[in-house]
């Protein structure tokens, strides 16, 4: 398996643990480390072990189903970091009904010995408009 396909299994098993809405899943794809961060849309950075995991665990709380529709990753790999870059389109089901959303995803691996932990999700929010092509 090439480098670029283990960071790709790496980002796939991020969005499984995403939509399977379940915490030791999503523990599994993150470097347990303090120096990891997590951005999602409209929230504040959130730094270490302890926040991200319980970021995760309120929103897996709230959220009844999900579901995703990626576009095309862009990979860039130096040594043992990896970024990727994806835009997700997004629909959840939770107390408040279905909601729909479009989020550009900056996803950052890091190699530790033979296996890609994250180490940074940054979510941002899309704002469509008439002239942005569709999903690729």
């Amino acid at each position: 398996m090439s480098e670029s396909d283990e960071v790709m299994q790496a980002h796939a098993a991020f969005y499984e643990a995403f939509h399977s809405l379940d915490s030791e899943q999503m523990e599994r794809v993150w470097l347990q480390d303090p120096r990891i961060v997590c951005i999602h849309p409209g929230w504040r950075k959130l730094v270490g072990w302890g926040p991200v995991m319980a970021s995760w665990e309120r929103i897996f709380e709230n959220v009844f189903e999900m579901q995703f529709e990626l576009g095309e990753a862009d990979v860039m790999i130096s040594g043992d970091l990896a970024v990727v870059v994806v835009e997700e389109s997004l629909t959840q089901r939770g107390y408040d009904g279905i909601s729909h959303s479009r989020v550009l995803a900056t996803n950052v691996f890091e190699r530790v010995g033979e296996r890609w932990y994250m180490i940074l999700h940054h979510g941002s929010p899309v704002i469509q408009r008439d002239e942005d092509p569709p999903l690729q």
